[in-house]
């Protein structure tokens, strides 16, 4: 039965296990060996205070075992599913936990077809983090801040994605009417005149 990964990833109050700075370093560390060889990892996340040192943290563990970590900054979950399967990354990160209060933060891990980790590969993930943690693995004292601002360009790729898909449609954010989607601006649409 697993322990660390819900309906939605690994969720918790950041700072405290098992979003403590150890913890976090173990799961980029059991990510990277699960991935095999020289893995592509791709992270993203919300605007959550503590998602950009839950990022590097992650970042630090997941390079610490030969793994590359590409950061698209601010982003959407659904842009981390899309991107992680259109640019052929090992996997996808998100650090968000979504409706939860701003206190919370979360890991969610997506495969490299832009869908959730099944439940098997969670739990084998999960049995290598503990034995991490049980054997004390080493956290680097200084992390380097790598997570923000990101790769702008990633986020232009699903942004263009994104505005293909509703092509036709009178995409509105906020008041005016945008040529092209911002993954990170709150945008509504409405298809046809229809809301």
């Amino acid at each position: 039965m697993k322990k660390l990964f819900g309906t939605d990833g690994i969720r918790a109050v950041a700072g405290q296990a098992p979003l403590d700075p150890a913890t976090i370093h173990a799961v980029g560390l059991a990510l990277a060996h699960h991935l095999g060889d020289s893995p592509r990892v791709l992270i993203g996340q919300d605007t959550r205070e503590s998602s950009a040192w839950i990022g590097d943290a992650l970042t630090a563990g997941l390079e610490s075992t030969g793994a590359g970590v590409a950061s698209a900054g601010v982003v959407t979950t659904p842009a981390v599913a899309y991107l992680a399967h259109s640019q052929e990354f090992s996997a996808g990160i998100v650090i968000s936990a979504s409706h939860n209060p701003w206190q919370d933060n979360g890991i969610k891990v997506f495969g490299h077809d832009g869908y959730k980790l099944a439940d098997a590969i969670e739990l084998e993930i999960e049995k290598e983090i503990f034995a991490l943690i049980e054997s004390n693995a080493s956290v680097p004292a200084n992390i380097p801040k790598k997570s923000l601002p990101g790769d702008h360009s990633l986020a232009q790729k699903y942004e263009q994605w994104l505005a293909k898909s509703v092509s036709g449609a009178n995409v509105r954010c906020g008041a005016k009417v945008r040529p092209l989607l911002s993954a990170t601006v709150c945008c509504s649409a409405w298809i046809g005149s229809a809301p």
